[in-house]
């Protein structure tokens, strides 16, 4: 495992401190780890949302297809209320 030194603001690192003393993480470094698998996860699916956007926007959804798509919009919104 690599080791790498990083400079944090007061706040930052009161917040990380304050993670570790109420018992969310380990140590400062177990936070960081988490908070870079966070990062990870964020991009992966702001990557995948992205190739969505672009492969609908290459191929529009036909007009059954949109009317079937804000029919399960509403629906699904029904639900949630």
């Amino acid at each position: 495992m690599s080791q790498i030194a990083v400079r944090l603001g007061e706040d930052e690192l009161r917040s990380l401190d304050a993670a570790v003393a109420e018992g969310a993480f380990g140590s400062r470094a177990e936070a960081v780890r988490a908070g870079i698998r966070l990062l990870e996860r964020t991009l992966r699916e702001t990557r995948v949302a992205d190739s969505y956007r672009a492969a609908y926007a290459a191929v529009p959804l036909t007009a059954d297809e949109t009317r079937v798509l804000d029919a399960a919009v509403a629906v699904a919104g029904d639900a949630l209320s």
